[in-house]
């Protein structure tokens, strides 16, 4: 009888080291999972940004050139209107994006540490609001606005 109890016992800790061993794999596949879905969010940002860069340069570019092009006006109104999107650009580059009110941390890489840290701004957009070693490496900085609504 001691023999039989001990092999019970001894089946019993097998089982269990067995169900310890399941479970942190399930543990380390879930951790794989949320770190190439926040990969997924961070790619899914990269091509929204680049969107918007585009379709901002071309929206500028197409404006300055109507204003400055007009051969309707005469060279010194040309001029005029140059030197006030030059004051315009100015004022566009010296405001300041209003302050996050929800963060969300972002990986840059999969199973990586986090990045960055996305916050919502009060206007509806999202901006760097912090900043970890894995995204200064890719030259992620503070205040850089990922989406602007």
């Amino acid at each position: 009888l001691p023999m039989l109890h001990g092999a019970l016992e001894a089946a019993a800790e097998e089982a269990s080291a067995r169900a310890a061993a399941a479970l942190a794999e399930v543990e380390r596949a879930n951790a794989a999972k949320a770190a190439a879905e926040g990969a997924a969010a961070v790619d899914a940002c990269a091509v929204l940004w680049a969107m918007c860069q585009v379709d901002v340069a071309s929206t500028l570019r197409a404006a300055v050139h109507k204003v400055t092009a007009d051969k309707g006006r005469s060279p010194e109104a040309r001029l005029a209107r140059a030197r006030a999107l030059h004051v315009l650009g100015e004022i566009l580059k010296s405001t300041t994006t209003p302050p996050p009110r929800e963060t969300l941390t972002l990986a840059v890489g999969v199973g990586e540490a986090p990045g960055f840290a996305l916050g919502a701004s009060p206007c509806g957009g999202a901006v760097v609001c912090a900043v970890g070693a894995a995204g200064e490496a890719r030259g992620v900085e503070e205040g850089d606005v990922v989406a602007a609504v």
